[in-house]
């Protein structure tokens, strides 16, 4: 090999084995992967800085969107909600933010969740050299308004003094028109519809509410109208109510009498007419003699008598007619025959007599007239013999006794006795929950025949019973309660709901047994129940109350305070218009009908409030959750405008007071001094109600309205509520309408979460 050779391969392989220059050239081949690396750090970091910043101005504008829709929809007021939505996020992003492009954003609403959209383009820097000039960023984001589907529950004191004026009151109205116009207002509040029949002034406000709620909200009202009882029989299962139930009323006292009427009558045996009489041929007997001018001759009964047609010589010319011993010739004219009864006032026969005798006169009547010459002295020895008639009447008289047969007849008259009776019910279940409007019952007195009775002339119209059609309206009695035994029943209800025992009216969630009477409640029949004292006739009672048993008449006085139903309560109902429910013109036709009534028991209220409403009662699988399995936010209203006022004599949830007895014995207590032990007990009652109420989760507003409230019933009325943020005073109808709307203004302050 040639030393050139050798030497180039020596070289060759010197070099390559020498590294160094290496550094460089690596150096130079490293730099554009690391411009990349660098390049890519910075702008993701821009990217997700925009992206963040994008995120949270779309979670922004469609919360802001979300609260400014609340309970109403999209579109309304013109899409403002749309518009703040739009507006938020502007605000969270602003046009050009880290460099970035046009923006585009949407937001929209479906079943009550509102969607944003957002882009935006970002130019890149560094990247630029790897062919990337831009980004585009998207994101999404909800806001969802966890809305409390709302039940309220209003109870309403329909006592007689709602229908009063309060003093200077501004608008005039009754206490009941200002209930009114305040509970459509609060439906406007709440319900975002119009009620026609009040205007924005009369509810405080400057415009009707517009739009309505969202499809997705459910929003339900329920009404208990109460007095001394409630009407909610009807809203029951026919299970719920007893088949047999006693009252304090009458029965039937029936007497059987005797009538009589008289059959044909016998035929009359008359007789013989006597004799005529023998003064016929005295000429005493005789009047009203009277001249017959001109008549010179006479024939009377077959003798012919002639008189010379010129004056006697002597008086003695005349004797013919004239006779001495007074006798006359004479004529009878004929006979008018009558009769008559002797009497009519016959004794009336008495049952079991068989007949009854007539005795009847027949009467004769004649007229007999008789003649005779009769001489009339002249001066001196003149005279003239004149012709004459003369009359006589007289009467012939013959008796015949009749007999007509009696017929008796077996009748019934009917009196009364009251006392507690027991009637069926069971004709009012008409299958399910729907009820029949009214029971037929044997307490109506009825006319029968007209007759005559045994021993009397005059003429009696019986009575009968008569099956009554007897209206139920709904009005209940409740089921077995606690009868305080200790005189003192203001704490007979501290350990509610654990005693006392047996007090199913005091339970609020357990529904009836069929079948087992202390467990279902029991209709109100007013037009069934009489009170009753001592003594009572046709006209009424009188003397002292008594439980005794009372016979006599008729009695149309049953002494009660209140003989009306108070207006029918009404479960918790949509009034949205959406999915066929009902409208808010059902809505207005229903409160316009809320009227005043009879006394105050605010226990019935309550308890029947919590009854309709609970969400572990007997409308459980109404109430437990909405029909899409959402939770419900629960408020009872309850307004009252006096104190408790119990009356001794009231037809009112437990039976008659003072005689059925049910929770307080009236003995030895004054009518004043009995209704206050009754006012104790139902106080004490509403107070343990309102606790059971308020451990339900249900929230309790108070309203107190007008001036009738003394300050215990207002310290009570205080401690009813949730607490005393939840208890309203108003001392007029303004202020009324007020606090409605104030508490509407509360249930709507709903929370927001994503």
């Amino acid at each position: 090999m040639s030393n050139w050779a050798g030497n180039t391969i020596g070289f060759l392989g010197r070099l390559r084995k020498d590294v160094r220059g290496n550094v460089i050239a690596m150096s130079a081949a490293a730099i554009f992967p690391l411009i990349g690396l660098l390049g890519g750090a910075v702008d993701m970091g821009r990217l997700y800085a925009v992206k963040t910043r994008l995120q949270s101005a779309c979670d922004a504008g469609a919360l802001a969107g979300r609260r400014v829709m609340g309970t109403g929809r999209w579109t309304d007021n013109s899409g403002r909600a749309n518009q703040i939505a739009t507006q938020t996020f502007d605000l969270n992003f602003p046009a050009g933010s880290f460099g970035s492009g046009a923006i585009t954003r949407t937001f929209s609403e479906v079943d009550g969740t509102v969607t944003g959209n957002a882009s935006v383009p970002v130019p890149m820097t560094l990247m630029r050299l790897f062919g990337s000039p831009e980004k585009t960023l998207t994101v999404t984001c909800d806001g969802l308004m966890l809305i409390p589907n709302t039940d309220v529950m209003f109870v309403l004191d329909n006592s007689g003094s709602m229908n009063q004026v309060i003093p200077d009151d501004a608008t005039g109205l009754t206490k009941i028109a200002g209930l009114r116009r305040a509970i459509k207002c609060f439906y406007e509040a709440l319900a975002r519809q119009d009620i026609t029949d009040v205007t924005p002034a009369n509810c405080g406000t400057t415009a009707n509410p517009t739009g309505g709620l969202s499809s997705q909200v459910q929003l339900r009202f329920g009404f208990v109208n109460y007095d001394h009882m409630v009407n909610v029989g009807k809203l029951l299962p026919n299970d719920y109510l007893v088949d047999n139930w006693t009252y304090q009323s009458r029965e039937p006292i029936r007497t059987t009498v005797w009538s009589w009427t008289l059959g044909s009558e016998s035929s009359a045996n008359w007789g013989n007419w006597p004799s005529k009489p023998t003064e016929l041929g005295t000429a005493s007997n005789y009047s009203n003699w009277t001249s017959l001018a001109g008549t010179d001759s006479l024939t009377i009964n077959g003798k012919s008598y002639t008189r010379s047609p010129s004056a006697p010589k002597s008086i003695t010319s005349c004797s013919d007619l004239n006779k001495t011993n007074g006798g006359v010739e004479y004529t009878d004219a004929g006979s008018v025959q009558t009769e008559y009864l002797q009497s009519t006032t016959q004794s009336p026969p008495v049952h079991p007599a068989a007949s009854q005798a007539l005795t009847y006169d027949q009467k004769d009547n004649h007229v007999a007239t008789a003649y005779r010459y009769f001489w009339t002295n002249g001066k001196g020895n003149s005279g003239s013999c004149n012709l004459q008639s003369g009359t006589y009447n007289y009467t012939l008289t013959r008796t015949t006794v009749t007999n007509k047969p009696i017929i008796w007849a077996q009748q019934e008259q009917v009196t009364w006795r009251y006392k507690p009776v027991s009637f069926p019910l069971a004709s009012l279940k008409a299958g399910g929950s729907t009820w029949a409007g009214s029971v037929l019952l044997p307490i109506g007195q009825g006319t029968g025949a007209t007759v005559k009775l045994s021993g009397s002339n005059a003429d009696t119209t019986l009575t009968t019973v008569a099956d009554t059609s007897v209206t139920w309206n709904g009005c209940i009695e409740e089921r077995q309660t606690f009868k305080n035994t200790d005189g003192d029943p203001s704490d007979d209800w501290t350990g509610y709901p654990l005693s006392p025992a047996a007090a199913f009216d005091m339970d609020i969630d357990t529904p009836p047994t069929p079948g087992n009477a202390a467990t279902q409640w029991r209709p109100a029949l007013h037009s069934a129940v009489w009170g009753r004292k001592t003594t009572q006739s046709d006209s009424g009672w009188s003397g002292s109350n008594t439980t005794n048993e009372v016979d006599g008449g008729n009695a149309t006085d049953r002494n009660l305070s209140s003989n009306n139903c108070v207006t029918a309560s009404r479960k918790l109902t949509s009034y949205s218009g959406q999915n066929g429910n009902l409208t808010a013109s059902n809505f207005r036709a229903y409160v316009n009908t809320i009227a005043p009534n009879g006394n105050t028991y605010h226990d019935i209220g309550l308890l029947w409030g919590a009854r309709l409403m609970s969400p572990t009662g007997i409308f459980a699988s109404e109430n437990a959750m909405t029909a899409g399995g959402a939770q419900i936010q629960r408020h009872m209203i309850f307004m009252t405008d006096g104190d408790t006022a119990n009356t001794w004599n009231n037809y009112a949830s437990y039976g008659l007071e003072w005689w059925d007895r049910r929770q307080i014995n009236p003995i030895g207590l004054s009518n004043g001094s009995y209704e206050t032990k009754l006012e104790d007990n139902n106080n004490a009652r509403s107070n343990a109600l309102c606790t059971a109420i308020k451990n339900k989760n249900i929230t309790l507003w108070v309203i107190s309205y007008g001036d009738g409230v003394n300050t215990t019933t207002q310290t009570r009325l205080e401690n009813c509520a949730t607490s005393p943020t939840y208890f309203f005073s108003a001392a007029n109808t303004t202020t009324l309408i007020a606090k409605f709307r104030e508490i509407a203004d509360k249930i709507s302050n709903l929370r927001l979460t994503k």
